[in-house]
């Protein structure tokens, strides 16, 4: 039977929020944006020891107060896929994804992305919902995708994402050696003119923001650990390829093609605080054998 799970929020009042509004409750200790709390009054999804109350009701210590929001049914069709699961609760699911594969569908391609795969995972375990990614990689980027089982959990790792709190490291094989072992890039980026997929360096464009460190050099090229401080489209890539040094196997920035027939880059470290227990979580991934065969002889750098 498929359940269209409610997602469910609660906390008990303490002495601290005693007199409080339910709706500073709401705002201020579960950090439930503007945009949730009105879809929980209009379905009646907010409860004070069970029962539904308005959002302007004064709270007591001792008293139990939940919102609660209906799942929401997606549009993308689940579809049985091949998914590597790193870590999944009731709020969250990381998925290592391979390459070539696209996080949501376009237009152009309605199957094989991977939320078809989750979605159908979801639906194995009777759970409908919507698929909510908490940030993206690009198709033929690997590694590690964060996904949030409800509206509250994307809503809160996404604040986390824009205060820098969820970090995020890739690994990348590079041509040539970098001049510097460790080092940031501070350089804004803007879409091409010419074209609607390239992104490029210029003063106009939105910050970006990416450090960097060489953790090995190799006679083709060197294998650096980055990590993103902002998340502008291709903004690695686009960054590394400005400072001369193309991403192996990116054609669209001059990366050579010829060994590796997709840009050598892997998301293989997420860190953040649970969206609902505020626990923090480290996830990773193992750098994928078609980057590590670049490398030749590599030292062991626990990847």
């Amino acid at each position: 039977m498929e359940n269209h799970r409610e997602n469910r929020i609660k906390i008990i009042i303490d002495q601290k929020m005693d007199g409080w509004l339910v709706e500073k409750v709401l705002r201020q200790a579960l950090g439930v944006s503007r945009t949730l709390l009105r879809r929980a009054k209009r379905q009646e999804g907010i409860l004070l020891n069970g029962e539904p109350v308005y959002s302007n009701v004064r709270v007591m210590p001792g008293q139990r107060l939940e919102l609660v929001l209906a799942a929401e049914e997606s549009r993308v069709m689940p579809q049985k896929l091949d998914l590597e699961i790193i870590y999944e609760d009731r709020d969250i699911l990381a998925v290592n994804k391979p390459p070539g594969m696209l996080v949501h569908p376009l237009t152009t391609q309605v199957e094989g992305t991977l939320a078809n795969g989750v979605l159908y995972h979801w639906r194995q375990q009777g759970i409908v919902d919507r698929f909510r990614p908490v940030h993206r990689l690009d198709r033929d980027t690997s590694g590690l995708v964060l996904v949030a089982r409800s509206s509250y959990a994307h809503q809160q790792l996404a604040r986390q994402m824009a205060q820098g709190l969820l970090t995020r490291r890739y690994l990348a094989v590079v041509q040539g050696k970098l001049d510097r072992q460790r080092g940031s890039i501070c350089l804004p980026i803007a879409r091409e003119e010419s074209s609607f997929t390239r992104r490029r360096i210029s003063p106009a464009g939105k910050t970006a923001i990416t450090h960097f460190e060489v953790l090995h050099s190799f006679a083709g090229g060197s294998l650096v650990r980055l990590e993103l401080e902002t998340g502008r489209t291709h903004q690695i890539r686009v960054h590394l390829a400005y400072l001369g040094h193309p991403l192996w196997g990116d054609g669209l920035y001059g990366g050579d093609t010829s060994v590796i027939k997709r840009q050598a880059l892997h998301c293989t470290y997420l860190a953040f605080r649970h969206p609902v227990t505020g626990k923090p979580l480290q996830l990773k991934s193992s750098l994928p054998e078609d980057m590590r065969s670049l490398l030749g002889e590599v030292p062991d750098l626990g990847l």
